[in-house]
């Protein structure tokens, strides 16, 4: 029973570290453009005392602005919609990063982040990472996500950490046109 307890537990961080709350997130932050289109792709992910899980992530990547300029600070989100797993207890407080790498007319790598509080048991979890890039080149980029770093407190287990590393093939998230 403590074991299977223990294991839920632990895909239950690892679930929700993937996800937030967007109640939590800036206003801005969940205003994605219209033109963003919905990606879905697969993570492993080694969680404590389980090993590698299969995590399914639904989500939105977004710029603002939509055609950012080359030289300026451009805001990116990524809204996670949907998530393969739910917390079967609740969770007190998450954290998340996400690497998002970027090919085309530049290469290179940034981080999303988020944090938030309270998820309880068996609750649908979705909502938003953000973070800034700059792109330095004009044209166009293709953005993908890569390596997942969850972590989770609980009031049972304390702290839970789960990387996860992206299955291949990655979907393309967002194409980006850089303008001069």
């Amino acid at each position: 029973m403590i074991e299977s307890l223990v294991g839920r537990t632990a895909i239950a961080t690892a679930a929700v570290a993937l996800g937030i709350s967007a109640a939590q997130a800036p206003a801005r932050a969940r205003q994605a453009p219209a033109r963003a289109d919905r990606f879905s792709m697969g993570y492993t992910c080694a969680v404590p005392l389980l090993g590698d899980k299969s995590v399914r992530l639904d989500g939105v990547l977004a710029t603002t602005p939509s055609r950012p300029v080359a030289g300026s600070l451009t805001r990116v989100v990524l809204h996670v919609s949907r998530l393969s797993l739910r917390p079967p207890v609740a969770v007190d407080s998450w954290t998340a990063t996400a690497d998002v790498e970027v090919a085309g007319a530049q290469t290179g790598v940034f981080r999303l982040s988020g944090s938030g509080g309270p998820v309880a048991a068996y609750q649908p979890v979705t909502g938003d990472l953000s973070g800034v890039w700059t792109p330095r080149a004009v044209g166009d980029d293709q953005l993908r996500l890569g390596k997942v770093a969850l972590k989770a407190t609980t009031a049972l287990f304390g702290e839970v950490s789960a990387p996860c590393t992206p299955r291949e093939p990655r979907p393309v998230a967002e194409t980006v046109t850089v303008v001069g």
